[in-house]
């Protein structure tokens, strides 16, 4: 009788146990949209605007973009959306996200007694996003093309919790969409002009 009202108890002091840990848990945060339509679109003379990605995620580590609440691949089908307007009668603009990949890599910390009493970088994040902007007319030939590349690396410490994990990610993937923004804007007046109204 004592045995099964002591299991009784542990039970529910564990039952309780694990809703107190879960309700401790932070919220999820809300990262905002990446977005470039505050910027204005380059109205290019085709018919039709085509997003196609040839990278693909392995979907295990040390890859991580699967992983993040907004892919570097996300935020260049976002930027091409946004940013190359078709406003012609025939042809196509295609946009090809080439390399859009997010690496995790351990690094080394002090696991003796002076770790203990020193933050240290736990992980590097090293992403690369490669997007190249073709211009094909209505045999689907390719008669214009530029190609745009960016590299991000960012150490993060020991101890980060999940929600600024993401947000560091987040921002991995908006900056390499600026840097191809940036790029993109002089490389698409330099090759592909004759295409821009």
């Amino acid at each position: 009788m004592i045995t099964r009202h002591l299991r009784l108890v542990v039970v529910v002091a564990a039952a309780l146990a694990a809703s107190a840990c879960q309700n401790t848990k932070p919220p999820m945060q809300k990262l905002p949209e990446i977005s470039f339509a505050n910027l204005r679109p380059f109205q290019l003379d085709v018919g039709q605007l085509e997003i196609v990605s040839e990278y693909v995620s392995p979907g295990r580590s040390p890859n991580i973009e699967h992983l993040m609440p907004v892919s570097p691949e996300g935020a260049a089908q976002r930027w091409a959306q946004d940013r190359l307007r078709p406003v012609g009668k025939s042809g196509t603009a295609r946009v090809v996200i080439k390399d859009a990949k997010v690496v995790e890599v351990p690094l080394a910390i002090d696991k003796g007694l002076s770790g203990a009493f020193k933050k240290e970088q736990e992980l590097r994040y090293d992403a690369a996003l490669d997007v190249a902007v073709q211009i094909l007319d209505q045999r689907h030939m390719v008669v214009g093309e530029t190609v745009a590349r960016a590299t991000r690396s960012r150490t993060v410490p020991e101890g980060l919790t999940l929600n600024e994990r993401d947000r560091v990610l987040y921002d991995i993937s908006e900056s390499l969409a600026k840097d191809i923004d940036q790029q993109m804007a002089q490389l698409i007046g330099n090759y592909l002009g004759r295409w821009v109204r």
